[in-house]
């Protein structure tokens, strides 16, 4: 499955590089680019996966352009503002799955918070998600660089590639607007959104990062 940004959404990656937002937010499953009369929005998103297995989702960077002014949520909070965009890259990764086994029992504990926390975050239930929570066997989902040797011993009909966001240069420092690992949400700790670029390396060699 291919789902990587079209053109339009090229655009308003370059809009973004040339005409710095006023202000950026941050909610966990968004990312604005606030230009006070309009906005930009990255978000998780779940979208088909081609997986030799049953109900596997690939998790995007949805990108879209909303003529409105942004509202901030409770859980809002502020990124930064008026602030030079130095570099920006488009996060292309490459996700595929392996076929079901048996988990072991931490395995299965981390399944069921993982649901939990996606249940608390969108507000809706999920009969069908919980129950899948609770299975005791299941897949990996496997995550890497797009043009690494991985991908050449995977099949071609279980292959997804995976435009999940941006990687935005700041002050010198780089906000991880992308989704990393087709996990749900991004993810922040003690409010440091701002990484240095040696924090970064490891993800370098996991992500293919696209100039803009």
């Amino acid at each position: 499955m291919d789902y990587t940004y079209k053109d339009s959404e090229i655009v308003f990656a370059r809009h973004i590089k040339a005409n710095p937002p006023h202000k950026i937010w941050w909610d966990f499953t968004t990312i604005i680019f606030d230009y006070s009369d309009f906005y930009f929005q990255i978000e998780c998103a779940s979208e088909i996966a081609d997986t030799q297995n049953k109900s596997d989702e690939a998790i995007i960077g949805q990108f879209t352009k909303h003529l409105e002014p942004y509202s901030p949520g409770q859980h809002t909070k502020l990124v930064c503002q008026d602030k030079k965009v130095e570099k920006l890259y488009i996060a292309r990764v490459f996700l595929y799955f392996t076929t079901f086994k048996e988990y072991s029992k931490t395995e299965q504990f981390l399944n069921q918070v993982k649901q939990k926390v996606k249940t608390f975050l969108t507000g809706k239930k999920d009969p069908f998600g919980d129950v899948l929570s609770k299975t005791l066997c299941g897949c990996e989902e496997i995550t890497c660089h797009p043009k690494s040797d991985e991908v050449k011993n995977v099949d071609p009909k279980y292959s997804n590639l995976i435009d999940c966001g941006l990687l935005v240069q700041i002050d010198g420092k780089c906000l991880k607007a992308f989704v990393e690992s087709n996990g749900l949400g991004f993810h922040v700790w003690d409010d440091k959104y701002f990484h240095n670029i040696d924090e970064l390396k490891e993800l370098a060699g996991r992500y293919e990062f696209i100039k803009v």
